[in-house]
């Protein structure tokens, strides 16, 4: 009898173990997965933010050429040399604006991948947990045959 008690205790503390160990690793997980959305938000802004940028300097680009065509070449001097600052601008917005693109796009994937390894998890913990609730079975009949 205290052979019995003693594994049985043995075994609901061994699986009180591996629940812990998957509660945590699944805690770890959401937290992360938390993290990367926040992020992604956060990147998402900023890229617009550019965009939103990127589009008034076109615009302000734009603007100074239709009034080189409409004032004579005196000016032209001028706002030629304000045109290349404003090119300038905006290829210097362009790159930032790839580049705030490129670590949206990564962020996504982190959120997907994270979002994949979890569901991956969770169908490995159900698995576990049938398997365990098969063998709690099968142990049950098996003392009961054995009275």
């Amino acid at each position: 009898m205290k052979l019995f008690r003693s594994q049985r205790n043995l075994y609901i503390s061994g699986f009180s173990l591996f629940f812990w160990l998957v509660l945590r690793r699944l805690v770890t997980l959401i937290t992360q997965l938390a993290k990367e959305l926040s992020n992604k938000g956060v990147l998402k802004t900023q890229a617009e933010n550019t965009n939103k940028a990127a589009k008034k300097f076109m615009e302000e680009n734009e603007k100074l050429k239709r009034i080189l065509k409409s004032h004579g070449k005196d000016e032209e001097c001028v706002l030629e040399a304000e045109n290349k600052k404003l090119v300038e601008d905006q290829e210097k917005l362009k790159t930032e604006l790839r580049k705030t693109s490129d670590a949206l796009s990564k962020a996504q994937n982190g959120v997907m991948e994270m979002k994949m390894q979890s569901e991956r998890l969770s169908k490995e913990y159900d698995q576990l947990l049938k398997e365990h609730s098969e063998l709690q079975d099968r142990l049950e009949r098996g003392n009961k045959k054995r009275l």
